[in-house]
C-alpha cells in the first residue's frame, strides 16, 4: 500500500475518532453541543462564594458570635508587662482596641507621647497612601538639549540597579545598563557633545536629618533623586553622594555602549527645552512602602515623606514633610495630643507619638474602603515569617498571629499592629517601653511577651 493511501486511512480513523467521542461527550452533557440535555442557565446571578481567609494573621470576616475578650487575662498580661517595667526602669506604654467593635480594650499610658522609633513609619505609610497614586512609578530619564548635551534626570528612585532591570524585583526593578542601552540606541546618528550633565538636587534643604544622634545616621542614606540600592554600599555603609554614583555608573555603562561622556553635577532642575532619549520606571509606590515596612528602612520612609509633602505641592524640606504627616494625621481624624514629628522614619529620638495615635491609624487602615490603604496592613511584617519579625518569636505558634511593625532605639523598643486571638478575634495594639538611657533591646522579651499573651486570648 503506497505511504500517501497510508496517511490518508489513518487521518480519516484519527478524524472520525475524534468525532465520535465529541459526540459522545455532548450527549453526556460533558460539553455543549445540539446533543445536549440540559438547558443553559440564562440570567441568574453567579455564585457567590464564603470570603476567603487571606493570612493566617487577618482574617477577611470577624463573625460577631466570637466570644469577647478576656477582660481578666488581658489585666494579666498587662501586669506581667508592668512588672517588667519596674525591674527594668522603663515607661511603658499599652493601647489595645478591638478591631470590630471598636472598643478600648486596655489604655496604660495610652495618650501619653512617646519616642515611637520605627513605628513612626505607620503614619508614613499612612500619609503617603493619602497623598500620593501608589499605582504610580518614579521615572529616570535621559534628555538631550540641542548642543547634544545629555542630562540625567529623577523622580526620587532610589532603587536602581546597576546591570540590567528586573521587572519582577522591587530593588532593581530599573537597570542603569537599560538606561545605557536606551541612550546608545536613540543617539544614533547625532552629534553628541560628549557630556552627561546630572541634575543630583530633588528637594529642599539637607539630604540627611542634621539633628541626628551620633551614630543614628549610619543607619539611613542620603536622599536624592536616583540611586543604586538606596545608597547602601554594605551593611550600615552609606554613600555620601549617591547622584554622583548613579552618574558615574551611568557614564561606565555608556562607555560599554561606546558612548564616551565626561560628567558635570548640577543642582538646578533641567529646564532647558529637550528631547526624551529614554526612560525607566521604579516598582509601583505601593510595592516602594511595602518594602519600607517589610524592612523598616529609614532611607525609603524619608524619601516618600518629601514625595508626599511634594505631591501635596508643599514644600520639600524635612520639616515640610513631617508637617505634612502630621497635619495629614490631624485631618483623618486620629489622636494628635502630644505628637510631635521631627523625622519619618523614627531615628530622630525626640519624636513623641502617643500609642493611642498609631493604634487608631491602624484601625483606619482596617476599616479603610481604599484598597490602597486597605492594602497597608498586609504589608506588615509576620510573626516568625517576614521582614523584621522574621524568625522574632520563634518556636512560638502564635507568632504567626501577630502582624506588626517594629521599632528599636537605645532609650525605646516598640510593637504596633495586628493580632488574631485563638477564639477568632483581631486585636490592634501598640506596646512599648521607653525612657531607658540605653539598652531598649532587652526589653524587648517583655514586648513581645505582651503580644503572645494577646494571641492567646
Amino acid at each position: 500500500m503506497p505511504k500517501r493511501t497510508l496517511i490518508a486511512i489513518l487521518c480519516t480513523f484519527i478524524a472520525v475518532a475524534c468525532l465520535a467521542g465529541y459526540f459522545y461527550a455532548d450527549i453526556k452533557d460533558f460539553v455543549p453541543g445540539f446533543f445536549t440535555k440540559t438547558e443553559p442557565v440564562i440570567g441568574k446571578d453567579a455564585p457567590r462564594g464564603e470570603s476567603v481567609q487571606l493570612d493566617p494573621v487577618l482574617p477577611a470576616r470577624i463573625p460577631g458570635s466570637l466570644p469577647e475578650v478576656d477582660s481578666a487575662a488581658l489585666e494579666a498580661a498587662w501586669a506581667d508587662f508592668e512588672q517588667a517595667s519596674r525591674d527594668q526602669q522603663f515607661t511603658p506604654g499599652v493601647y489595645v482596641v478591638d478591631a470590630e467593635s471598636g472598643d478600648v480594650l486596655l489604655d496604660k499610658n495610652g495618650e501619653q507621647g512617646m519616642a515611637p522609633a520605627s513605628v513612626v513609619k505607620i503614619l508614613t505609610a499612612l500619609t503617603a497612601s493619602n497623598t500620593l497614586n501608589m499605582n504610580d512609578t518614579l521615572k529616570t530619564s535621559v534628555f538631550i538639549d540641542e548642543e547634544g548635551t545629555l542630562h540625567l534626570v529623577g523622580e526620587g528612585d532610589l532603587l536602581l540597579g546597576e546591570g540590567k532591570g528586573d521587572l519582577k524585583a522591587i530593588e532593581g526593578r530599573a537597570g542603569i545598563a537599560d538606561i545605557a542601552a536606551g541612550v546608545a540606541k536613540a543617539s544614533e546618528g547625532r552629534e553628541l557633545s560628549g557630556k552627561l550633565v546630572y541634575h543630583d538636587k530633588i528637594f529642599e534643604g539637607p539630604t540627611l536629618d542634621p539633628s541626628l544622634e551620633e551614630g543614628l545616621d549610619a543607619w539611613i542614606g542620603h536622599l536624592a533623586p536616583y540611586a543604586i540600592e538606596r545608597g547602601n554600599l554594605e551593611h550600615m555603609v552609606y554613600t555620601d553622594d549617591p547622584s554622583a554614583d548613579v552618574a558615574e555608573a551611568l557614564k561606565e555603562a555608556l562607555a560599554k555602549e561606546g558612548v564616551a561622556v565626561t560628567l558635570e553635577a548640577s543642582s538646578e532642575p533641567f529646564g532647558k527645552e529637550g528631547e526624551l532619549l529614554v526612560e525607566v520606571e521604579s516598582a509601583p509606590i505601593s510595592e516602594v512602602v511595602r518594602l519600607m515596612l517589610l524592612e523598616s528602612d529609614n532611607t525609603l520612609a524619608e524619601q516618600l515623606c518629601r514625595l508626599s509633602a511634594q505631591a501635596a505641592g508643599l514644600g520639600t524640606s524635612l520639616q515640610d514633610a513631617t508637617s505634612h504627616v502630621m497635619q495629614t494625621t490631624a485631618d483623618l481624624g486620629l489622636y494628635t495630643g502630644e505628637l510631635g514629628m521631627r523625622d519619618c522614619s523614627g531615628l530622630n529620638v525626640a519624636d513623641r507619638v502617643a500609642p493611642r495615635t498609631v493604634v487608631e491609624a491602624l484601625g483606619l487602615i482596617h476599616t479603610s474602603s481604599d484598597p490602597a490603604t486597605f492594602q497597608l496592613q498586609r504589608d506588615m511584617p509576620i510573626g516568625r515569617f517576614t521582614g523584621t519579625l522574621n524568625k522574632r518569636f520563634d518556636g512560638e505558634d502564635n507568632g504567626a498571629r501577630i502582624a506588626a511593625k517594629t521599632g528599636t532605639l537605645d532609650e525605646v523598643a516598640s510593637l504596633a499592629g495586628y493580632v488574631t486571638t485563638r477564639s477568632g478575634r483581631v486585636l490592634i495594639f501598640h506596646v512599648q517601653s521607653f525612657g531607658l538611657e540605653e539598652g531598649a533591646v532587652f526589653t524587648r522579651p517583655a514586648i513581645d511577651d505582651f503580644a503572645l499573651a494577646l494571641a492567646q486570648l
